[in-house]
Protein backbone atom coordinates (compact mmCIF):
# COMPACT_ATOMS: atom_id res chain seq x y z
CA UNK A 1 0.00 0.00 0.00
CA UNK A 2 0.97 3.49 -1.27
CA UNK A 3 1.40 5.60 1.81
CA UNK A 4 1.15 9.58 0.89
CA UNK A 5 1.62 12.54 2.82
CA UNK A 6 -2.06 13.67 2.05
CA UNK A 7 -3.96 14.41 4.93
CA UNK A 8 -6.87 11.85 5.16
CA UNK A 9 -9.00 14.30 7.31
CA UNK A 10 -8.93 17.79 6.69
CA UNK A 11 -7.48 20.39 9.04
CA UNK A 12 -10.75 22.43 10.54
CA UNK A 13 -8.14 22.23 14.08
CA UNK A 14 -5.43 21.99 12.26
CA UNK A 15 -5.50 25.48 12.36
CA UNK A 16 -4.83 24.91 15.76
CA UNK A 17 -1.32 23.97 15.32
CA UNK A 18 -0.49 25.71 18.86
CA UNK A 19 1.87 22.78 19.97
CA UNK A 20 3.94 20.27 18.97
CA UNK A 21 2.33 16.54 18.90
CA UNK A 22 3.55 13.25 19.29
CA UNK A 23 5.40 13.19 16.11
CA UNK A 24 5.88 16.91 15.37
CA UNK A 25 2.70 17.22 13.40
CA UNK A 26 1.91 21.28 13.56
CA UNK A 27 0.27 21.93 10.19
CA UNK A 28 -1.03 19.26 8.14
CA UNK A 29 -1.43 21.88 4.95
CA UNK A 30 1.82 23.26 5.52
CA UNK A 31 4.97 22.58 3.87
CA UNK A 32 7.74 21.93 7.18
CA UNK A 33 10.35 24.15 6.82
CA UNK A 34 13.22 23.77 9.39
CA UNK A 35 14.16 27.18 9.23
CA UNK A 36 10.60 27.59 11.50
CA UNK A 37 12.40 25.83 14.57
CA UNK A 38 12.36 28.62 16.95
CA UNK A 39 10.62 31.84 15.78
CA UNK A 40 12.45 35.06 16.37
CA UNK A 41 9.34 36.98 17.53
CA UNK A 42 8.30 33.86 19.61
CA UNK A 43 11.95 34.22 21.48
CA UNK A 44 11.21 38.39 21.51
CA UNK A 45 7.62 37.93 22.94
CA UNK A 46 8.82 35.38 25.53
CA UNK A 47 12.17 37.67 26.34
CA UNK A 48 9.12 40.12 27.22
CA UNK A 49 7.82 38.02 29.98
CA UNK A 50 10.80 39.09 31.87
CA UNK A 51 10.47 42.22 32.21
CA UNK A 52 10.14 42.74 36.20
CA UNK A 53 12.13 39.74 36.77
CA UNK A 54 14.85 39.11 38.96
CA UNK A 55 18.42 37.80 37.75
CA UNK A 56 17.72 34.80 39.27
CA UNK A 57 14.07 34.42 37.58
CA UNK A 58 15.52 35.24 34.12
CA UNK A 59 17.75 32.61 34.03
CA UNK A 60 15.31 30.26 35.36
CA UNK A 61 12.83 30.93 33.03
CA UNK A 62 15.95 31.28 30.33
CA UNK A 63 16.66 27.57 31.19
CA UNK A 64 12.55 26.71 30.43
CA UNK A 65 12.69 28.06 27.55
CA UNK A 66 16.34 25.89 26.57
CA UNK A 67 14.02 22.91 27.99
CA UNK A 68 11.46 23.90 24.97
CA UNK A 69 13.74 24.13 22.53
CA UNK A 70 15.72 20.77 22.88
CA UNK A 71 12.14 19.56 22.58
CA UNK A 72 11.37 21.15 19.33
CA UNK A 73 15.01 20.34 17.51
CA UNK A 74 13.55 16.97 17.53
CA UNK A 75 10.40 17.23 16.50
CA UNK A 76 11.70 19.16 13.27
CA UNK A 77 12.89 15.57 12.18
CA UNK A 78 9.55 14.91 11.62
CA UNK A 79 8.69 17.80 9.36
CA UNK A 80 10.54 15.94 7.16
CA UNK A 81 9.10 12.44 7.37
CA UNK A 82 5.61 14.13 7.00
CA UNK A 83 6.72 15.90 3.84
CA UNK A 84 7.94 12.82 1.92
CA UNK A 85 5.68 9.99 0.61
CA UNK A 86 6.32 6.24 1.33
CA UNK A 87 5.58 2.92 -1.03
CA UNK A 88 4.61 1.19 1.77
CA UNK A 89 3.55 1.15 5.58
CA UNK A 90 6.75 -0.33 6.86
CA UNK A 91 8.78 2.54 5.27
CA UNK A 92 6.62 5.10 6.95
CA UNK A 93 6.94 2.84 10.44
CA UNK A 94 10.89 3.08 9.54
CA UNK A 95 10.84 7.27 9.11
CA UNK A 96 8.98 7.67 12.09
CA UNK A 97 11.50 5.83 14.83
CA UNK A 98 14.37 7.17 12.95
CA UNK A 99 13.09 10.49 13.27
CA UNK A 100 12.96 9.91 17.27
CA UNK A 101 8.83 9.06 18.14
CA UNK A 102 9.09 8.85 21.95
CA UNK A 103 12.42 10.66 22.40
CA UNK A 104 11.70 14.28 22.12
CA UNK A 105 10.32 15.00 25.92
CA UNK A 106 13.34 12.96 27.57
CA UNK A 107 16.17 15.92 27.20
CA UNK A 108 13.57 18.41 27.82
CA UNK A 109 12.49 16.72 31.34
CA UNK A 110 16.03 15.77 32.36
CA UNK A 111 16.46 19.95 32.14
CA UNK A 112 13.42 20.95 33.58
CA UNK A 113 14.22 18.06 36.74
CA UNK A 114 17.57 19.56 37.33
CA UNK A 115 15.80 23.04 37.97
CA UNK A 116 15.30 24.84 41.70
CA UNK A 117 12.76 27.45 40.62
CA UNK A 118 12.64 30.44 42.37
CA UNK A 119 9.31 30.67 44.74
CA UNK A 120 7.74 33.35 41.99
CA UNK A 121 8.06 29.96 39.86
CA UNK A 122 7.29 27.25 41.45
CA UNK A 123 3.92 26.25 40.81
CA UNK A 124 4.37 27.09 37.63
CA UNK A 125 7.47 25.03 37.93
CA UNK A 126 5.40 22.33 39.38
CA UNK A 127 2.46 22.13 36.96
CA UNK A 128 5.00 22.18 34.04
CA UNK A 129 7.18 19.18 35.51
CA UNK A 130 4.23 17.20 35.58
CA UNK A 131 2.89 18.10 32.15
CA UNK A 132 6.18 16.81 30.68
CA UNK A 133 6.65 13.37 32.94
CA UNK A 134 2.66 12.83 30.88
CA UNK A 135 3.60 14.04 27.59
CA UNK A 136 6.94 11.27 28.23
CA UNK A 137 4.60 8.74 29.62
CA UNK A 138 2.34 9.44 26.12
CA UNK A 139 5.14 9.16 23.72
CA UNK A 140 7.16 6.70 25.08
CA UNK A 141 3.24 4.62 24.18
CA UNK A 142 3.06 6.33 20.96
CA UNK A 143 6.57 4.91 19.86
CA UNK A 144 4.97 1.57 21.19
CA UNK A 145 2.37 1.67 19.16
CA UNK A 146 4.45 2.52 16.12
CA UNK A 147 7.08 -0.62 16.95
CA UNK A 148 3.88 -2.88 16.95
CA UNK A 149 2.72 -1.12 13.42
CA UNK A 150 -0.43 0.13 15.08
CA UNK A 151 -1.18 3.41 13.45
CA UNK A 152 -4.65 3.35 15.29
CA UNK A 153 -3.12 3.56 18.82
CA UNK A 154 -0.90 6.32 17.41
CA UNK A 155 -3.14 8.78 16.03
CA UNK A 156 -5.10 8.76 19.11
CA UNK A 157 -2.01 9.28 21.58
CA UNK A 158 -1.37 12.27 19.16
CA UNK A 159 -4.70 13.85 20.15
CA UNK A 160 -4.34 12.89 23.93
CA UNK A 161 -1.02 14.58 23.41
CA UNK A 162 -1.78 17.74 22.05
CA UNK A 163 -4.52 17.77 24.77
CA UNK A 164 -2.50 17.34 27.70
CA UNK A 165 -0.04 19.72 26.36
CA UNK A 166 -2.47 23.02 25.98
CA UNK A 167 -3.93 22.18 29.52
CA UNK A 168 -0.84 22.10 31.17
CA UNK A 169 -0.23 25.63 29.27
CA UNK A 170 -3.68 26.65 30.13
CA UNK A 171 -2.67 26.57 34.27
CA UNK A 172 0.48 28.26 33.55
CA UNK A 173 0.85 32.03 35.22
CA UNK A 174 0.99 34.23 31.34
CA UNK A 175 4.62 35.01 32.52
CA UNK A 176 5.95 31.69 32.55
CA UNK A 177 3.70 30.00 29.54
CA UNK A 178 5.46 32.70 27.64
CA UNK A 179 8.98 31.78 28.33
CA UNK A 180 7.92 28.02 27.61
CA UNK A 181 6.48 28.68 23.93
CA UNK A 182 9.20 28.53 21.67
CA UNK A 183 6.47 29.04 18.61
CA UNK A 184 4.81 32.10 18.25
CA UNK A 185 2.05 30.13 17.30
CA UNK A 186 2.29 28.83 20.99
CA UNK A 187 2.16 31.91 22.90
CA UNK A 188 -1.41 32.25 21.54
CA UNK A 189 -2.57 29.74 24.62
CA UNK A 190 -0.91 32.12 27.36
CA UNK A 191 -3.35 33.96 29.29
CA UNK A 192 -3.52 37.84 28.04
CA UNK A 193 -2.51 40.67 29.93
CA UNK A 194 -5.27 42.55 31.58
CA UNK A 195 -4.65 44.96 29.21
CA UNK A 196 -5.17 43.02 26.02
CA UNK A 197 -8.63 42.41 25.79
CA UNK A 198 -10.87 44.95 25.41
CA UNK A 199 -14.69 45.14 27.34
CA UNK A 200 -16.11 42.35 29.11
CA UNK A 201 -17.32 40.79 26.20
CA UNK A 202 -14.57 40.10 24.50
CA UNK A 203 -12.81 38.67 27.75
CA UNK A 204 -15.98 36.09 27.93
CA UNK A 205 -15.54 34.99 24.69
CA UNK A 206 -12.03 34.48 24.63
CA UNK A 207 -12.52 32.64 28.17
CA UNK A 208 -15.08 30.62 26.50
CA UNK A 209 -12.36 29.67 24.06
CA UNK A 210 -9.63 28.83 26.24
CA UNK A 211 -11.60 26.47 28.28
CA UNK A 212 -12.47 24.51 25.31
CA UNK A 213 -8.87 24.52 23.83
CA UNK A 214 -7.59 21.43 25.47
CA UNK A 215 -10.56 19.57 23.40
CA UNK A 216 -10.31 20.91 20.93
CA UNK A 217 -6.68 20.19 21.01
CA UNK A 218 -7.35 16.67 21.22
CA UNK A 219 -9.57 16.57 18.32
CA UNK A 220 -7.05 18.34 16.19
CA UNK A 221 -4.05 16.14 17.14
CA UNK A 222 -5.73 13.23 16.13
CA UNK A 223 -8.61 14.22 13.33
CA UNK A 224 -5.67 16.50 11.91
CA UNK A 225 -3.26 14.04 11.60
CA UNK A 226 -1.09 13.50 8.03
CA UNK A 227 -1.59 9.61 7.77
CA UNK A 228 -3.05 7.63 4.92
CA UNK A 229 -5.14 4.94 7.14
CA UNK A 230 -7.04 2.17 5.97
CA UNK A 231 -10.94 1.82 5.77
CA UNK A 232 -11.27 0.08 8.91
CA UNK A 233 -8.64 2.14 10.63
CA UNK A 234 -10.77 5.36 9.80
CA UNK A 235 -13.33 3.43 10.83
CA UNK A 236 -11.85 2.64 14.40
CA UNK A 237 -10.74 6.58 14.72
CA UNK A 238 -14.40 7.90 13.95
CA UNK A 239 -15.62 5.97 15.69
CA UNK A 240 -13.13 6.72 18.74
CA UNK A 241 -13.61 10.50 18.33
CA UNK A 242 -17.29 10.14 17.53
CA UNK A 243 -18.32 11.99 21.21
CA UNK A 244 -15.22 13.36 21.34
CA UNK A 245 -15.63 15.68 17.89
CA UNK A 246 -18.86 16.79 18.50
CA UNK A 247 -18.95 17.50 22.46
CA UNK A 248 -16.89 20.60 22.41
CA UNK A 249 -18.26 22.18 19.11
CA UNK A 250 -21.82 21.87 20.65
CA UNK A 251 -20.49 23.49 24.12
CA UNK A 252 -19.39 26.37 22.13
CA UNK A 253 -22.75 26.76 20.23
CA UNK A 254 -24.55 26.52 23.91
CA UNK A 255 -22.42 28.92 25.18
CA UNK A 256 -22.32 31.51 22.68
CA UNK A 257 -26.06 31.42 22.74
CA UNK A 258 -26.34 32.52 26.06
CA UNK A 259 -23.98 35.57 25.66
CA UNK A 260 -25.49 38.93 24.41
CA UNK A 261 -23.07 41.05 22.57
CA UNK A 262 -22.29 44.51 22.28
CA UNK A 263 -24.50 46.14 19.54
CA UNK A 264 -21.39 46.91 17.42
CA UNK A 265 -19.86 43.35 17.60
CA UNK A 266 -23.22 41.65 17.02
CA UNK A 267 -22.97 41.04 13.45
CA UNK A 268 -19.21 38.88 14.61
CA UNK A 269 -20.99 37.06 17.37
CA UNK A 270 -23.50 35.52 14.49
CA UNK A 271 -20.91 34.70 12.29
CA UNK A 272 -19.11 32.59 15.12
CA UNK A 273 -22.24 31.14 16.11
CA UNK A 274 -22.92 30.16 12.34
CA UNK A 275 -19.56 28.59 12.34
CA UNK A 276 -20.36 26.71 15.06
CA UNK A 277 -23.67 25.45 14.05
CA UNK A 278 -22.26 24.38 10.61
CA UNK A 279 -19.40 22.43 12.17
CA UNK A 280 -22.54 20.79 14.41
CA UNK A 281 -24.17 19.85 11.42
CA UNK A 282 -21.45 18.59 9.92
CA UNK A 283 -20.41 16.26 12.47
CA UNK A 284 -23.28 14.97 13.06
CA UNK A 285 -23.82 13.51 9.48
CA UNK A 286 -20.42 11.95 9.74
CA UNK A 287 -21.24 10.17 12.84
CA UNK A 288 -24.46 9.05 10.57
CA UNK A 289 -22.99 8.58 7.96
CA UNK A 290 -19.94 6.36 9.77
CA UNK A 291 -22.88 4.48 11.66
CA UNK A 292 -23.98 3.35 8.03
CA UNK A 293 -20.47 1.96 6.81
CA UNK A 294 -20.00 4.47 4.21
CA UNK A 295 -16.64 6.11 5.09
CA UNK A 296 -16.35 7.42 1.46
CA UNK A 297 -19.15 9.98 2.39
CA UNK A 298 -17.75 10.33 5.48
CA UNK A 299 -14.25 11.25 4.73
CA UNK A 300 -16.31 13.69 1.75
CA UNK A 301 -18.72 15.63 4.96
CA UNK A 302 -15.50 15.84 7.02
CA UNK A 303 -13.58 17.51 4.61
CA UNK A 304 -16.70 20.49 4.55
CA UNK A 305 -14.74 21.65 7.51
CA UNK A 306 -11.93 23.12 6.07
CA UNK A 307 -14.00 25.33 4.19
CA UNK A 308 -16.55 26.61 6.60
CA UNK A 309 -13.95 27.35 8.92
CA UNK A 310 -11.82 29.61 6.53
CA UNK A 311 -15.37 31.00 5.74
CA UNK A 312 -15.89 32.10 9.04
CA UNK A 313 -12.33 33.23 9.62
CA UNK A 314 -12.79 35.81 6.64
CA UNK A 315 -15.94 37.20 7.83
CA UNK A 316 -15.17 38.89 10.96
CA UNK A 317 -14.94 42.46 10.86
CA UNK A 318 -13.97 44.28 14.46
CA UNK A 319 -10.45 44.09 15.12
CA UNK A 320 -11.58 43.94 19.14
CA UNK A 321 -13.48 40.61 18.01
CA UNK A 322 -11.00 39.26 16.23
CA UNK A 323 -8.37 40.12 19.22
CA UNK A 324 -10.93 37.96 21.37
CA UNK A 325 -10.99 34.75 19.51
CA UNK A 326 -7.60 34.64 17.92
CA UNK A 327 -6.45 31.59 20.14
CA UNK A 328 -9.22 29.58 18.01
CA UNK A 329 -8.60 30.92 14.62
CA UNK A 330 -5.05 32.76 14.02
CA UNK A 331 -3.35 29.17 13.39
CA UNK A 332 -0.22 29.00 11.03
CA UNK A 333 0.78 31.40 8.74
CA UNK A 334 -0.41 29.20 6.07
CA UNK A 335 -3.78 28.76 7.40
CA UNK A 336 -6.95 28.94 5.05
CA UNK A 337 -4.11 29.78 1.68
CA UNK A 338 -2.09 32.42 4.17
CA UNK A 339 -4.84 35.06 4.22
CA UNK A 340 -4.17 37.63 6.82
CA UNK A 341 -6.18 37.18 10.34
Amino acid sequence: MHISKAIWLPGLFAVLALVLVACGGSDPTATPSPAAAVSPTASAVSQQGLSGSTMEESNYLGEVLRAEQSAEAIFQAFATVFSQSYPVREALLAALLEGGVGTPFIGKLAILEALDPPDRFREDHRIWLEATRESLRIDTEAAEAVRDGDLVRFVLLNGQLSENDVSARLALSPVYCRSAASRTQGLLICAPEESALNGEYETGINDLLRELMPAFSRLQGTLGFRLSLTPEELNQVLTENAANSLDPVQAADSALGAITPPEELRADHERLQTFFVVATGILNEVDRLREGGDLDAARGELLKLDPAFCDARASFESDDFKDAVAILFVGNPRTCGGAPF
